[in-house]
């Protein structure tokens, strides 16, 4: 079944889609606000042990969101958890070894909050707001109800279906996150602050 609704009619979103549209471009806007007035260099700037940049949380903040709607959407597929993120990555062998104390067999690198030149602070908020929109979109007119089977990968309890619902939380809760992230690695720039 597809969790968009197949009526094009135009509404404005009220109730639980309101409050999860008008929520999670709240928290959007936290993230977004610790890179108002940095320079480019500031935003690649990694201030604190982390290797975490301003500009890496907004690239990653609108993959994550956008690749968690389209789940909403289209289901596993659009994990592409085989080979685009996770390559051949054998889950078993590294289970084994981290339950045993040992190395893993193969090692996964993260690439995920890697930046490419082209990757700018404009063109990173343009992405987010791009990602935004189909965001709300969803929200807009998929039955909330309407769930997928989580992928299988190791964090995620196997068997498990979430919800257009339950995606929009945990988007929200990943947006909420790295905004504090970002927050802490914004006030070792310079001393600003989101909030305070």
């Amino acid at each position: 079944m597809n969790a968009i609704a197949e009526s094009t009619t135009e509404q404005t979103p009220t109730g639980e889609r309101a409050e999860l549209i008008a929520t999670l471009e709240r928290h959007r806007g936290f993230l977004l606000q610790t890179a108002d007035a940095l320079t480019e260099e500031q935003a690649r700037t990694a201030s604190t042990v982390s290797a975490l940049t301003i500009a890496s949380l907004l690239k990653h903040v609108a993959d994550t969101e956008e690749q968690w709607f389209r789940f909403a959407v289209e289901g596993t597929e659009a994990f592409g958890l085989d080979h685009e993120v996770y390559g051949d990555v054998d889950w078993d062998a590294i289970d084994a070894a981290s339950d045993d104390g040992g190395q893993p067999a193969a090692e996964w690198v993260d690439t995920r909050f890697v930046l490419a030149e082209h990757e700018t602070l404009d063109h990173l908020r343009t992405r987010m707001e791009q990602v935004a929109a189909r965001t709300e979109e969803v929200l807009r007119s998929a039955d909330l109800d309407s769930a997928h089977p989580l992928p299988v990968a190791p964090w995620f309890e196997p068997g498990v279906s979430w919800s257009v619902r339950r995606v929009a939380i945990h988007v929200l809760a990943e947006i909420s996150q790295h905004a504090g992230h970002a927050d802490i690695i914004r006030e070792a720039i310079d001393g600003r602050k989101t909030m305070g």
